[in-house]
């Protein structure tokens, strides 16, 4: 089988990364900082996506399903290797695998460091818009190859995806450029709204860049009590976890009483009120905050992390019994489908949800008639299937992992809240734990979180459809 089209994937992805490294040789340039080592990074991308772009160069135009899985694994490994080298280059004293633990950190929009914030200006940018990037590259993915290779997994149950997605190349271009457009166009309103909060210039393009990608957390460092910070914060955290390809899609048909009677919509804000309100009761009743300081607090921390972007705030105010497990529920729940946040997803557990309602009333009336929905639309059974196939692989996967990851001498909580974090890309939900930076964790520890990381960027599906595809080609071959 050819993989042409992997190829050119590939090399698109490696022309639009190359522009970034002349981001942080430009701020060198203009600050006095050695950066020239980017601008040589950037050149050596550059060409590197050229050859990638010439090897498929006779594509057929057409992305088959096993293409599509195997550039969703691989794209996460070139572009940390990528990324590893300016980290080398400015300090060559670094550990490989903090660095690649790092970059696949941060381009997954994790958020969890082995590296800390101790490092110079230029590497700070650097990884922020890493993170950035991971977000990006997620968001065009959901709208070109993850339909194709997952088929009902797709963006949102309410839209035809048959005349939506494409697997010819030519179909797939242009969401590629709206999504990229409209992306461009959030991360620039993020850092407006940083900006109009009181933040200095850097360290809100930081928070914007790491925030919109739903990637902030231990690496951002905690954002400030502020209240002013937390409602922009809270703000682009909203932005990151909302449906914006579903969106774009209303506003463009200018229909906003569909957008109003979304029904993965309406549940995601339901659910964000009631978390909400829940996070701001313990501190009442302890009396350790005042009802405003206890609201702001709670709708700040119930959107971080619904969002997946866990950032936290730099205050000794301490968490109440209780409330740690609910925003691990919120990470594990995560935001709306079509959004950069990581996590199931609201609109799986929607379904889940109808699916176990149905089998219930099934079973009380063996002669009716019933269907799965969402949003008023019956969805097929082998969609609500697979959805049901991949909680438990889902399941399956965290359990085997966390088994795993408990051999690095973790205890039980630091265990569960760090592939937790992996696998819905919340670093924060380690942070809970007191897990703020991975830098103590053994080297086999920190490769087998990296694994977590992609797994969960890509949604687990991709990753088991390769290893049924190698396990198929051994079985012909035997």
């Amino acid at each position: 089988m050819r993989f042409d089209l992997f190829w050119v994937l590939l090399g698109r992805t490696a022309y639009v990364f190359a522009p970034l490294y002349l981001i942080p040789f430009a701020y060198g340039f203009v600050c006095g900082e050695p950066a020239g080592a980017f601008l040589a990074l950037a050149v050596l991308t550059g060409v590197l996506g050229m050859v990638f772009g010439n090897m498929g160069r006779s594509h057929m135009r057409q992305l088959s399903v096993l293409e599509g899985a195997l550039f969703l694994f691989s794209v996460w490994f070139l572009l940390a290797v990528l990324g590893m080298l300016p980290f080398h280059l400015a300090a060559p004293a670094l550990s490989p695998a903090d660095t690649f633990f790092e970059c696949i950190s941060a381009l997954t929009t994790t958020g969890i460091t082995a590296l800390g914030d101790d490092l110079p200006p230029t590497l700070l940018l650097w990884r922020a818009l890493m993170s950035w990037f991971g977000g990006l590259l997620f968001i065009v993915i959901l709208v070109t190859v993850l339909p194709v290779v997952s088929g009902c997994f797709g963006v949102d149950f309410t839209v035809q995806q048959e005349r939506l997605f494409s697997p010819l190349w030519n179909r797939m271009t242009r969401p590629m450029r709206e999504m990229t457009l409209l992306y461009i166009g959030l991360t620039l309103a993020a850092a407006g709204i940083y900006l109009m909060a009181g933040d200095a210039v850097f360290p809100a393009l930081l928070l914007a860049l790491f925030t919109i990608s739903s990637g902030a957390g231990p690496m951002t460092g905690g954002l400030p009590p502020d209240g002013a910070l937390m409602l922009g914060a809270g703000l682009v955290c909203l932005l990151s976890a909302l449906p914006l390809l579903t969106i774009w899609q209303y506003v463009r048909g200018r229909s906003a009483v569909a957008i109003a009677r979304h029904t993965e919509l309406r549940a995601f804000f339901l659910l964000l009120i009631c978390a909400g309100t829940l996070l701001a009761v313990p501190p009442l009743l302890h009396g350790t905050l005042p009802l405003g300081a206890s609201l702001s607090r709670g709708y700040f921390y119930a959107i971080s992390f619904l969002s997946t972007n866990g950032l936290l705030l730099q205050e000794e105010v301490p968490f109440h019994h209780g409330t740690e497990l609910l925003l691990l529920l919120l990470a594990m729940i995560g935001g709306c489908m079509g959004s950069a946040a990581g996590g199931f997803r609201i609109s799986r557990i929607l379904v889940l949800t109808s699916l176990a309602w149905t089998e219930l009333l099934r079973t009380l009336h063996p002669r009716m008639v019933l269907a799965v929905r969402q949003g008023g639309e019956a969805i097929p059974l082998h969609s609500a299937g697979r959805i049901l196939v991949l909680a438990f692989i889902f399941a399956a996967v965290f359990s085997l992992s966390s088994i795993l990851v408990a051999l690095a001498g973790l205890s039980p909580i630091e265990t569960i809240t760090l592939t937790a974090s992996c696998l819905t890309t919340t670093g924060g939900a380690a942070a809970l734990a007191d897990l703020d930076t991975a830098a103590a964790l053994p080297v086999w520890t920190k490769l087998v979180c990296a694994f977590l990381m992609i797994l969960g960027r890509i949604e687990v599906f991709a990753f088991f459809l390769l290893v049924g595809a190698a396990f198929d080609d051994t079985s012909h071959k035997w």
